[in-house]
């Protein structure tokens, strides 16, 4: 178990690169006050540990003619999950999915090139064996992301 100071430091390190994933090793071993190399090291640790699992492109605001976004919250039957889960991580259309408590059981983003191809991943979706219900929701605007 990582000392409270180290756990404090590595958190620190995760929210500045939560921020901004490019940011020199150097800029992050002054934030934190270590060496370069002590940055490093804690990098690839976090790295080999899967606490970090890969780096990502953030898109801005400006319209770069990719994309229209929605969220789809689904009801699934019971003891489905796992099949739905494995069908939803091969369509290159859902970008993220979350588990849920309360009525809804997944939390799914997708990203789609136009209105109609995202219209037919949420009728698939909604096809699917094992998913009760839907109910989707259209992306409008990023105000912010982290």
């Amino acid at each position: 178990m990582a000392r409270p100071v180290d756990a404090r430091k590595d958190q620190a390190l995760i929210n500045i690169l939560t921020a901004n994933a490019r940011t020199s090793v150097s800029e992050i071993a002054k934030v934190l006050g270590v060496s370069r190399a002590t940055a490093q090291g804690r990098i690839a640790r976090l790295e080999r540990d899967g606490t970090i699992a890969g780096y990502t492109t953030v898109l801005g605001k400006e319209d770069h003619g990719t994309t229209i976004s929605a969220i789809i919250l689904i009801e699934l039957e019971v003891k489905q999950q796992g099949g739905v889960i494995a069908a939803l991580r091969k369509r290159t259309e859902v970008v993220n999915c979350y588990t849920l408590s309360g009525p809804f059981d997944l939390f799914v983003r997708l990203s789609c090139a136009t209105s109609a191809h995202l219209d037919e991943v949420i009728d698939w979706i909604a096809e699917m064996d094992g998913v009760r219900r839907t109910t989707s929701s259209i992306l409008l605007a990023r105000k912010f992301e982290r």
